[in-house]
């Protein structure tokens, strides 16, 4: 194999990499910042009525 495919495909490997755990921080940073705690009141309710289906 040529020298010039191999440095292209671990390239386009780094920058994909790179792509993904930018975007992995993302997503994590912004689940952080718009989690929602959940009312221990729906949790009664939901547990309730669960088996009236």
């Amino acid at each position: 194999m040529d020298p010039l495919y191999i440095k292209m495909a671990l390239g386009g490997l780094a920058v994909l990499g790179s792509i993904g755990i930018f975007f992995g921080i993302g997503l994590g940073l912004a689940a952080h910042k718009f989690a929602v705690e959940i009312d221990p009141r729906v949790e009664a309710v939901q547990e309730v009525l669960a088996g009236g289906q």
